[in-house]
């Protein structure tokens, strides 16, 4: 009998949760709002069957929301309540309840979780892939989440006062602030956290499922920060659409990838 190889990945027992509510004020229906003539929950779920790494679940509260879904070949078994739809609902208690209701439903707590928002749509399932075989060979550690080179550098950062003079130097790093190093190239390396895509070990979520009361009032980020490691994604894959302007930026940078891809065949 073969042993399965560690960075194998059982399917039926992961789970890729893609949380897509509707009532977004700043980018109106965004999940199924259209980029490259289909809708933006579409290559989440594309990408995340791809990936082959667990069940696809789409968590919403929306019906068109679920009916699209569905067409793209995710699962859609539940609606998510109102209450734990609106703008001020954490993004754990969708997880939570996501989890609860399996649980209560089906006997199943998956043993990893990637939490896979549709506002990256250029995260690629090979990606996702790689970020469940990471966490799967690496016993003491609870989560991984993806990480990208900053826009800017937090020694760039300045405080104003009321009388509208400037404080340089208010955050520091290695004991060090911008004050203290004279070129740019020597500052600090850091990179900048992107939600596009966290998987996370049962036994992290398992802290949670065992208080009976208040699920989802629990603040808690909905990864182990004490217990992480990053995974270095490009600018173009963690890029995550949060504002109006950011469908244009989008539809260029697809158009982009698009005219590579173009290039590449037909050299």
């Amino acid at each position: 009998m073969k042993r399965k190889a560690l960075n194998s990945l059982d399917f039926a027992n992961n789970l890729i949760l893609i949380p897509a509510r509707s009532g977004s004020t700043r980018a109106r229906n965004k999940n199924i709002r259209l980029l490259g003539g289909k809708p933006l929950i579409a290559y989440a779920i594309e990408e995340a069957l791809r990936s082959k790494s667990g069940r696809v679940i789409v968590s919403t509260n929306s019906s068109q929301i679920a009916d699209i879904s569905l067409q793209y070949g995710a699962e859609v078994p539940f609606l998510r309540p109102e209450e734990l739809s609106t703008e001020t609902a954490s993004t754990l208690s969708a997880l939570l309840h996501a989890l609860i209701w399996f649980k209560e439903n089906e006997g199943w707590i998956p043993k990893m979780v990637a939490f896979r928002p549709p506002t990256s749509p250029f995260i690629k399932h090979k990606t996702i892939q790689d970020m469940f075989k990471i966490l799967l060979g690496k016993p003491q550690i609870n989560s991984v989440t993806t990480i990208m080179k900053p826009k800017t550098h937090p020694f760039t950062i300045v405080r104003k006062r009321h009388d509208g003079i400037i404080e340089n130097g208010i955050i520091t790093l290695e004991d060090k602030n911008v004050n203290d190093i004279e070129r740019s190239q020597d500052w600090p390396e850091v990179w900048e956290e992107s939600p596009a895509c966290r998987v996370i070990k049962k036994r992290y979520l398992e802290n949670f499922l065992d208080n009976d009361k208040n699920h989802y009032n629990i603040s808690k980020r909905i990864y182990d920060v004490d217990n992480c490691i990053g995974y270095e994604v490009s600018k173009i894959e963690g890029f995550d659409i949060d504002e109006e302007e950011d469908f244009t930026i989008a539809q260029l940078l697809l158009n982009t990838t698009q005219n590579q891809q173009s290039e590449k065949v037909y050299s």
